[in-house]
């Protein structure tokens, strides 16, 4: 049966409703310290069946008015899921499962994650939201 709901959800281009998957995105609203840089940002996680496994993504996409190179953090249920650094106003953190690939602790599985935050390199929150 799970070879039938992953050949379905191969031809669908995702995962039944039903099956378990997941498909959310959200705007991030940003802090006083997120807002002296204009900083603006998404969260999206998704999960699509594929044969032997469910392929998992998260994804943080965020705007702000910094230097290239800047870096910040990103914190998914309040554990470290990786780094953005801005480069022309713009970055992306985008991490899946994909083999060799492995999520971070606080990322797998991505339908679990609630509290995303974006930190600046002084800690300070920029951006955050909840699924």
């Amino acid at each position: 049966m799970l070879l039938g709901v992953a050949n379905y959800a191969a031809a669908k281009g995702g995962v039944p409703a039903g099956a378990g998957g997941c498909a959310k995105k959200i705007n991030l609203v940003a802090s006083p310290a997120g807002k002296a840089i204009a900083a603006r940002g998404t969260a999206a996680v998704r999960t699509a069946a594929k044969i032997g496994f469910v392929q998992q993504n998260f994804e943080v996409a965020m705007r702000a008015a910094v230097a290239d190179g800047t870096t910040f953090m990103v914190f998914a249920n309040g554990l470290p899921a990786g780094t953005i650094t801005i480069v022309l106003g713009t970055g992306v953190l985008s991490l899946d499962n994909e083999p060799p690939n492995v999520l971070p602790a606080g990322v797998d599985p991505v339908c679990s994650i609630g509290l995303v935050v974006v930190t600046d390199g002084a800690g300070n929150t920029i951006l955050s939201g909840t699924f």
